[in-house]
């Protein structure tokens, strides 16, 4: 199963520590993740413009198995308190960037995919 993942951000170092490789980021840098999954960067968006967020790209490529609670919480941890403007799983924007918020959009995603 896999869920398409994608963060608008201010935040140029974000990436980075979603990843945690350090100082290099590439497609396809694929990193296990909290909850049972493996979550793959593929790139980013950088608009031209002021005050425009970039959107990080990312895949969750899950087992049927995943700890949605977990994983929610790993990504909240990650960016709570950053510029974090959205996030977006399958085309569907997680309206309250919360960890209750990001599971439950993460819930029905998987649920619906099932």
């Amino acid at each position: 199963m896999r869920v398409q993942l994608d963060i608008e951000t201010h935040d140029r170092r974000l990436g980075f520590d979603i990843a945690g490789v350090g100082n290099s980021l590439s497609a396809g840098t694929r990193v296990d993740v909290p909850g049972g999954a493996k979550i793959v960067f593929q790139g980013a968006i950088v608009r031209k413009g002021f005050g425009i967020p970039e959107v990080l790209q990312f895949v969750v490529d899950a087992a049927v198995s995943i700890e949605i609670g977990l994983f929610s919480a790993w990504l909240y941890d990650k960016v709570k308190d950053r510029q974090v403007e959205r996030i977006v799983i399958n085309r569907r924007v997680v309206t309250e960037i919360t960890e209750h918020g990001i599971r439950q959009v993460l819930e029905e995603e998987i649920h619906s995919l099932e």
